[in-house]
Formats: C-alpha cells, sequence, structure tokens
C-alpha cells in the first residue's frame, strides 16, 4: 500500500536509528571526540609522567587525534547531506586511537585509560547491546595484547607486566560495557516503541475515512509483528453492535487484504472467552501425546496471572483457523468499546511478557484514534441522514403538495371544458397524466432520501411496508409472501436489501405496465431469497441470464445489479416479454449469524503452564 511505512517485526531487538536521528547522534559523538581529545592532549602536555619512555608517541598521536576530531565536527556541519560519516569507521579509530594511547602510556597503568571508555559510551549511543558489549571484548583484547608484549619484550617497551591491574581493569571495561549496552538498548527500544506507535498513528487521518484508515493501520500492525493475519472485535456498549475487522496478510511487500463484518450480539462470546485477561499469548507445542498450548497472560497493569484453565470455543476455533501462536489483547474504551485483537502466528521475543506489555502500549495508543474516526463516521452520516429526511419532508410538505395541488385542478378544468373545447380537453387530459406521472416520481424521491434504520430484527416488516404502500400509491396488486420474522443480514445488508426492493417496485410501476406483483422472501442454503414476480411487459430478451450474462450483455436493471454487487449477492433475470420478468436476489446470509457459544474445554488440546 502506498504511504504505508516498512515496519521491522517486533522482537526486542531494535534497528537503525532513521537517518536524521543518525546524523544528530554523530554531531553529538563529534563534539564529545573532540572535547575528550583535547582533555587528554592537555593531561599529557601539562602533566607528563617522568622517565616515560614513549610520551612523544602518545603525544603525536592525540595531536592527530585532535585534528581528526576537529574535522570530523567541521564536516559533519557543512555538509551533512553530502558526506556520509561510517560510524563504523569512527568508531574503530576511536578504539584504535585508544590502544595506541595507552599502549605508549603506562600500558595497562596507563592514565589515558578513559579513552576506552568513550568508546564504550559511543558504541552504546549509537547502537546496543550486543555492539556496545563487542567494543567492550575489543578493549579487553586491546589490553592483554599489551600485557602480552610487555611481558614478552620488557627490555625493548621499557615496561613491567601487572596481572593484578590488567585483571581490574579488563573487569572495569567488562562491566562498564554491560551497564551501557543495557541502559542504551532500554533506551532504544522504548524509542523504537515509540516511533513504531508513531507510525501507526499517523495512518488515522480523518479524511481518509474509516476503512482505509483500518486497513493501514492493521498493515502497519501485521508488519510490526510478523503475523500474517489479525482480527479486532468490538462492541459498541451504547448500541449493542458488534464489528468484526479482519485482515490477512499474502507475503512481504503486500498490502493486507481487510474484511468487515457486523456481528449478532449473541456472537460476541464466541470471541470474548477466558482467560479474563488484558493481554494473553499461547504458543501451541506438539508433542507425541497431543497438542498442548502454553499460555502465558498480563492484567491491565501488566502483573502476570497464574495458568487458569479456559477453553476454545468451536466457532472460535473455526473463525481463526489453525495456528502455532496466537496473541490476544483486550480493548477498554471506558465504558464505549470493549473488544479484543487476536494476532496469529506473531513474532515476539523470547520474552512473551514482553511482547505483550508493548502489544498493550500499542493498542492503548491507536484504539482512540481508531475510535474517534468512527465516531467522526457516525457523526457525518447522521448528519447526512437528518439533512436527508429534511430535504424530504421539504419536498412532502412543498413541492409534492403544490404538484397533487395543481393535477387536481387541471383534472377538473378538463372536465369543465371538455364539452366546449374537445381538442382543449385532450391537451389538459395529456398535462394531467404528465402531473400525475412527476408526483410519482417526486414521491419515490422522496421515499429514496428517507433514512432506513435497518437491523435484521425489522428488515421483514419493512419490506412488508414497502409492498403494502406500494399497492396504496398505485392500484397494482402487491402480495408480499414470507414465513420470516427475521433474517441474519448484517444492517448494511438489510439497508440495501429494502432500496432494491424500493427500486424493483418503482420500475414496475414505471415500465412494465402490470397488473400484480409477487413479492417473496425465504432462505435458501445459506442465502437470503428475495424474488419479484410481476405479469408485466418484462424485458426486451427471453430466458434466464445470470449476474454475469447481464454484466456481458449490459442487460437487465443496472441499478439493482450495482446494489446487489456491493453486498456480495448474485441477481437473476428471467423474462417472458409480453407476459411478465422475474428478479431473483441471493445475499448470503451473515457468516457468524448461526454460530453457537459452546465451549469445549482444552484438556485434549490445550493446557497454562
Amino acid at each position: 500500500m502506498t504511504g504505508v511505512r516498512q515496519l521491522v517485526p517486533y522482537s526486542g531487538v531494535q534497528t537503525a536509528l532513521p537517518i536524521d536521528q543518525e546524523r544528530r547522534a554523530e554531531r553529538a559523538l563529534a563534539v564529545a571526540r573532540a572535547f575528550i581529545a583535547v582533555c587528554a592532549l592537555a593531561a599529557i602536555t601539562l602533566s607528563p609522567v617522568s622517565g616515560e619512555p614513549h610520551r612523544q608517541i602518545s603525544y603525536s598521536i592525540l595531536v592527530g587525534y585532535v585534528v581528526f576530531a576537529f574535522g570530523v565536527v567541521v564536516l559533519l556541519g557543512v555538509t551533512p547531506t553530502r558526506w556520509k560519516v561510517s560510524a563504523l569507521a569512527m568508531h574503530v579509530v576511536d578504539l584504535s586511537v585508544a590502544g595506541g594511547v595507552t599502549f605508549f602510556s603506562s600500558g595497562t597503568s596507563s592514565p589515558f585509560f578513559v579513552l576506552f571508555l568513550f568508546t564504550l559510551l559511543a558504541a552504546a549511543y549509537r547502537w546496543g547491546f550486543a555492539e556496545t558489549l563487542a567494543t567492550a571484548g575489543a578493549a579487553v583484547s586491546l589490553l592483554v595484547v599489551e600485557a602480552v608484549l610487555l611481558a614478552l619484550m620488557p627490555d625493548v617497551l621499557q615496561g613491567s607486566f601487572e596481572p593484578d591491574r590488567l585483571i581490574m581493569r579488563s573487569t572495569y571495561v567488562v562491566l562498564a560495557g554491560v551497564l551501557t549496552g543495557y541502559l542504551a538498548q532500554s533506551e532504544k527500544q522504548f524509542r523504537g516503541e515509540a516511533t513504531a506507535i508513531a507510525a501507526i498513528l499517523s495512518h488515522a487521518d480523518a479524511r481518509a475515512g474509516l476503512k482505509p484508515t483500518m486497513t493501514a493501520v492493521f498493515d502497519s500492525l501485521l508488519q510490526l509483528f510478523g503475523a500474517k493475519r489479525a482480527l479486532l472485535v468490538v462492541r459498541e456498549n451504547s448500541s449493542n453492535q458488534v464489528f468484526l475487522w479482519e485482515a490477512n496478510r499474502s507475503g512481504a511487500g503486500t498490502t493486507a487484504a481487510i474484511h468487515f463484518a457486523n456481528l449478532e450480539p449473541n456472537n460476541l462470546a464466541t470471541y470474548m472467552f477466558a482467560p479474563e485477561a488484558a493481554a494473553w499469548h499461547a504458543v501451541r507445542r506438539r508433542a507425541s501425546r497431543g497438542d498442548r498450548c502454553d499460555i502465558v497472560a498480563v492484567d491491565h497493569r501488566g502483573w502476570r496471572l497464574p495458568a487458569d484453565p479456559c477453553s476454545f470455543p468451536p466457532a472460535f476455533l473455526a473463525a481463526i483457523q489453525p495456528f502455532d501462536r496466537l496473541m490476544a489483547v483486550g480493548i477498554e474504551l471506558g465504558s464505549e468499546w470493549t473488544g479484543r485483537l487476536f494476532l496469529v502466528n506473531p513474532l515476539i521475543a523470547a520474552d512473551r511478557y514482553s511482547g505483550l506489555a508493548f502489544a498493550q502500549r500499542v493498542v492503548r495508543q491507536i484504539a482512540p484514534a481508531i475510535q474517534n474516526i468512527y465516531l467522526l463516521r457516525r457523526l457525518r452520516a447522521s448528519a447526512s441522514a437528518i439533512e436527508r429526511g429534511r430535504i424530504a419532508r421539504e419536498l412532502h410538505d412543498g413541492v409534492i403538495q403544490t404538484v397533487a395541488g395543481v393535477e387536481i385542478q387541471v383534472a377538473a378544468l378538463g372536465l369543465r371544458i371538455a364539452n366546449e373545447s374537445p381538442s382543449l380537453g385532450q391537451e389538459l387530459g395529456r398535462l394531467h397524466t404528465t402531473l400525475r406521472q412527476e408526483g410519482a416520481r417526486l414521491r419515490d424521491f422522496m421515499q429514496q432520501m428517507r433514512p432506513l434504520d435497518l437491523d435484521s430484527d425489522k428488515l421483514v416488516d419493512a419490506l412488508a411496508d414497502f409492498v403494502q404502500r406500494f399497492e396504496r400509491d398505485t392500484g397494482i396488486g402487491a402480495r408480499f409472501v414470507t414465513q420470516l420474522d427475521r433474517v441474519a443480514l448484517t444492517p448494511r445488508a438489510c439497508r440495501e436489501v429494502a432500496r432494491i426492493l424500493e427500486e424493483a417496485l418503482v420500475n414496475v410501476r414505471r415500465h412494465s405496465g402490470a397488473r400484480n406483483v409477487y413479492v417473496r422472501l425465504s432462505t435458501v442454503n445459506g442465502d437470503c431469497r428475495l424474488s419479484i414476480d410481476d405479469d408485466g411487459c418484462g424485458f426486451p430478451f427471453r430466458g434466464r441470464l445470470s449476474q454475469a450474462d447481464l454484466d456481458a450483455s449490459r442487460k437487465g436493471p443496472m441499478v439493482i445489479n450495482e446494489r446487489v454487487r456491493q453486498i456480495g449477492g448474485a441477481l437473476t433475470v428471467e423474462s417472458d416479454p409480453g407476459r411478465g420478468a422475474r428478479l431473483e436476489i441471493a445475499v448470503p446470509l451473515s457468516h457468524y449469524a448461526n454460530h453457537r457459544q459452546r465451549a469445549v474445554p482444552l484438556s485434549h488440546y490445550a493446557n497454562h503452564s
């Protein structure tokens, strides 16, 4: 997806700094290098150790080091975009100078031992724990080499081998390396987490809309945790609506494919099962006696929870599909939202508790931003519905009433002058017909403008009301037949089905010349079937055409075809010119509507450790 920042999977090991932070780090180290080089040169100049045979060599090295340090400062300040400083090369120079100066100034007893500490701090500031520990090992190796050379050539180097001092200083270097590396690693991990969260939050753009935002956020989460699949289940407590967002990632560099569905409220238990923890992580262990799941869990404060027995509902296992690792993070936004985020097969560090804590921090940051975009979308939809309702009322109380009044007056005038002027009476008759047709069109437009607030419990009654109103307004015989009291469709699908029936009835009145219409609603093989039969003139073709045939020949009701396509349904049109037509719409029922909330114990499948 264009514009989505590539994130490295979270594994507890931080990646290299961004280019701007890398330059900033090099500038800070360049200033520190110049300062410590000047101090070391001043120390060897003002307080030379008496009788030291190679002081002049150390002095020359430090003079060159001062020149080099100030040269790096100047170059970084003058041409930061043209001259790229190699951090590794700078580090090798710093380490070599520290080794050379200490070697030619009393070896392991050198007062310039502090130069090694600068290399440790530089490694920690640039990289992390492993690199700092490697620098400490290199410094200890240089000290050992110096000690061995002093032991082998005491007359040439005019020094003495002191094993106690070597052991002490080597120990200091290792301890300093471990301490500074650990602190640097913790700081860089915190900074990396903050950068990752900021990168995800940057996609929460209200102007883009909810679905593009969710696509970008899910794509970033899948990259960050190295997961293949993610599911977000959320219940809006005020309306008791349950939403499911699902994202799948097929390969590297491929944008996650995201799907949305409204769930039945009683299906929430499919995903909100035990353990009742703020976050948990399950690892599937395959053994000779069967499968087991080792589960670790934490509460909202990050404290570890005991391994209590839990169970996975069969519906959840069917929805989540086979997994080797599974992470779940709870979502609590005050009293408004409750839910859980699932990541399938995430890649996290060996410390699973740290991974859970990081996932909790990510969710706490991004969940409010997504909720705000969702609420903004709801506000926009509500404002749009209110405006459409206002326009519909204005049409009904203004234009439609006026047209109806003019229609009545024209009809009355035509009756009065029909005997006096038959030709004028005919013209008035045509005008009356035109006014009646336009009034009907305005009423159709007004009905389409009215907002629909339908769900699976209201759909059947709404369709029956549409058919009754159609018969009352048009005089065409209309009958609605069904044995259902509710249909397991999402609210969006319910609204579209109602609009489809409304559009079909308008077409019957305008174009078919039918005298009777039969509307049937049923469920067949997991589909909601809506059929509209009329005895009018039919379409200008004979036979039965599927949706693919209609698309290829560009025949049939185009608006209805597009509406059916938007909700994943299928349209079939059967026509017999002169005798009538039949429209059949099949819409898949909600995928999660019939799941039963029956959980089986995991005694044969999973247990806690």
